[in-house]
């Protein structure tokens, strides 16, 4: 039987990949990886190796403590309650884009004094052709905070699903591959920089679609009777995404230095326009005064929790949702 190509790249180097007709496996020509073909209705399937183990997760888990705008004593205080990894399956497309992209965009013009005097329309006409990778979860494994892959390459291992800790997948093939060509579809648009579209002619065709279980290890803790949580890449060995109690004198500091600075703006802006230095610099402290004053605000009104990863957009910066009640969904894994 010769060798078929399967129209798909290797996820270690991007190497093209061919393989005997009906093979489980297949080694990389490129970079040697082994590659297991598996996977439900076609779909292939791949598993990266987890490179940290429970020490490691507990020590990073205490130097994120550590950063950011965290309650100082978080360290000292926080107690780890449980800690394990588990596999998260993702689905992952790598599709070209091709086509045009026309519009417009808009320059406001000024005269030689300074002042305004109508605004320009620059007509563009931009080409696309590139890849796009497009990741997205593909089970419900509770509010963890993680939702697309920031990595896509690994020690790739046998994909023995069905003897590590993960999630069942939730979603079809043929839904998620159709949500990631929309998706694609979209960020061609977009990396074409056109700020009003007239015209828009967009082919993507799909190149690469499989499924990548990846390891994580979770860690959930308690500070003053709340639980939180945090969320650790196996494979780039960080934190990726948490929830972490705030820092009291940090909202206070915040919210002292918003006032001054947003008061100062304003006042500043106020002189700008009422002495005719310039009245459009005056209008944008102002502006930027109240913008200070409300951010400050904000932060001393609702930081007494911190977010970090792919977080609801409601809950996102300025957080008081108790991590207590989000669901662990243990119940949910495949063991």
């Amino acid at each position: 039987m010769g060798d078929i190509s399967l129209g798909i790249s290797c996820p270690s180097c991007g190497g093209a990949l061919k393989a005997d007709e009906g093979a489980k496996s297949v080694s990389c020509n490129y970079c040697n990886a082994l590659i297991w073909l598996e996977g439900d209705e076609g779909v292939h399937t791949i598993m990266f190796a987890n490179m940290v183990d429970r020490t490691k997760a507990l020590n990073l888990t205490h130097e994120w403590f550590r950063r950011g705008l965290k309650a100082r004593d978080l360290k000292k205080a926080g107690v780890i309650t449980e800690i394990f990894p588990l596999y998260l399956p993702f689905w992952r497309l790598n599709a070209r884009a091709a086509g045009w992209v026309c519009g417009y965009r808009e320059r406001q013009k000024y005269d030689s004094q300074g002042r305004p005097a109508g605004v320009e329309r620059e007509y563009m006409e931009r080409m696309v052709f590139r890849d796009f990778d497009w990741t997205y979860l593909a089970c419900d494994p509770g509010d963890i905070g993680v939702k697309r892959l920031r990595n896509l390459y690994g020690q790739v291992i046998p994909a023995n699903v069905n003897e590590v800790p993960t999630f069942e997948v939730t979603t079809s093939k043929t839904d998620a591959l159709n949500m990631g060509i929309q998706n694609v579809h979209q960020m061609a648009v977009q990396s074409a920089n056109v700020q009003h579209i007239t015209f828009q002619k967009i082919h993507v065709i799909p190149r690469q679609f499989m499924l990548v279980y990846y390891p994580v290890w979770i860690v959930r803790y308690k500070y003053q009777e709340r639980v939180y949580f945090a969320t650790i890449d196996g494979v780039l060995g960080k934190v990726v995404a948490g929830r972490a109690p705030g820092d009291p004198l940090y909202q206070s500091l915040i919210m002292t230095g918003g006032s001054v600075g947003g008061g100062l703006a304003a006042a500043a802006g106020v002189y700008l326009a009422l002495t005719g230095i310039s009245e459009e610099l005056g209008i944008l402290a102002i502006v930027g005064g109240v913008v200070l004053l409300i951010a400050s605000y904000l932060f001393f009104r609702h930081g007494s929790e911190v977010v970090e990863g792919d977080i609801e957009a409601k809950y996102k910066g300025f957080s008081i949702k108790k991590a207590g009640e989000i669901s662990s969904a243990v119940g949910g894994l495949r063991i």
